[in-house]
């Protein structure tokens, strides 16, 4: 069969493909209660934000109520809401190419702008307010899933094993090697808030694409096995198999944790370069995920009952402006931090009472604003940014 010569005119017709513009998703086909868990996932990760990124004075200076606070932040919180975050991206990115399949345009093209935007905006979010902005690295890792597009589902489980495997897998290279990671930089006579953020930036991406990007991939491309069996609204119309999976996965998260609690404490602050402690952070790590399942899963189980839509339907606005209200965090807490040089003063509870302030916010701002625009400001933006 002769092949195919290029020409201008099949560049043009795929320039055309993808000025696809389809139109947003309905109201009434949006699944609100995937919403509700994004509007979840975002406030969780301000919660992590505002406890531990702004920086806490030393330890022996908590109150009794800090300790408690830290404690119950380790049990439910760290990983947790932003694992959901992660599988809701690939999720996400699932949905968009069959969208876009669907309407004809150039799937590859459209994502390619439309993580380009998403990776510019992450980077000067980086730089300005942000330091451990985790925009541009979905971005970056958001265009990798490129790869996966075509590959069977079986492949891709395996690559997830593979990637959440990998951190730990270096680090005992690492080790046995004899290698040494980047220093974390030393900020203590950095009068300028962007130079140390350029500081901080220059760290994460150098040791993160090793130590943490994998398994956020990992956890993207379970999102994207997700939306490929369509798993979100076969559990938003089925309590049974909603209750099946918090069922399955909250055991296993209890499980986990008093497995990893047990040998923390068989296991006293082992060495950090040794096989007990990369072993420890495995654990604690992947204990983040049934929780996680188990959180969504009592979500989809919530929205079966109207006392439960009551409760989290004013979710649904901030969660469909992830975007918008995930900057709109560090616009708010960073600007107070450094006006009443709050920075490195921020006790654990002192943390959760901000959190608290800036998540009735940007509720009410976020119910606000969808009852009068279609989307968010910077969903906006990025629409614009994606179809042109």
């Amino acid at each position: 069969m002769p092949r195919k010569r290029w020409t201008w005119r099949m560049a043009l017709d795929s320039c055309a493909m993808a000025q696809v513009h389809p139109a947003p998703t309905s109201h009434a086909d949006r699944i609100q209660s995937l919403d509700a868990l994004r509007g979840v996932a975002i406030l969780g990760v301000l919660l992590a934000y505002t406890v531990w990124s702004l920086g806490n004075p030393p330890r022996d200076t908590w109150s009794r109520a800090d300790d408690v606070t830290a404690w119950l932040m380790d049990v439910f919180v760290d990983n947790k809401f932003v694992t959901i975050f992660a599988c809701a991206f690939g999720l996400g990115v699932s949905q968009q190419w069959r969208r876009w399949q669907a309407s004809g345009g150039d799937v590859p093209a459209l994502h390619l702008r439309r993580m380009t935007f998403l990776f510019v905006i992450g980077l000067l979010h980086g730089v300005f307010l942000r330091n451990g902005d985790i925009l541009a690295p979905y971005a970056l890792l958001g265009i990798t899933l490129l790869l996966f597009r075509h590959v069977s589902s079986r492949m891709v489980g395996l690559a997830i094993v593979l990637l959440a495997a990998l951190p730990y897998a270096a680090e005992g290279v690492r080790i046995a090697m004899g290698w040494h990671w980047l220093a974390r930089p030393e900020t203590s006579g950095v009068t300028s808030y962007v130079r140390e953020n350029v500081m901080w930036l220059r760290y994460w991406y150098v040791t993160n694409p090793v130590l943490s990007w994998p398994r956020i991939l990992a956890l993207m491309l379970i999102g994207l096995l997700i939306g490929r069996a369509e798993l979100v609204r076969r559990l938003a119309t089925d309590p049974p198999l909603a209750r099946r999976v918090l069922f399955a996965a909250l055991p296993l998260a209890v499980l986990t944790r008093v497995v990893y609690e047990a040998l923390s404490r068989a296991w006293l602050d082992p060495p950090p370069d040794s096989a007990a402690a990369i072993a420890l952070s495995a654990l604690y790590q992947t204990s983040a995920w049934p929780l996680s399942a188990s959180y969504a899963a009592a979500l989809f189980l919530a929205w079966q009952f109207p006392a439960g839509v009551g409760a989290l339907r004013p979710l649904t606005f901030v969660g469909r402006m992830a975007f918008t209200n995930y900057l709109l965090q560090s616009m708010i807490a960073v600007p107070i931090c450094l006006a009443f040089g709050w920075f490195d003063r921020v006790t654990p509870s002192g943390g959760v009472a901000l959190a608290v302030v800036i998540a009735l916010f940007q509720i009410a701002c976020s119910t606000w604003w969808l009852r009068r625009h279609a989307m968010g400001p910077f969903e906006r933006l990025w629409r614009r940014a994606t179809y042109g």
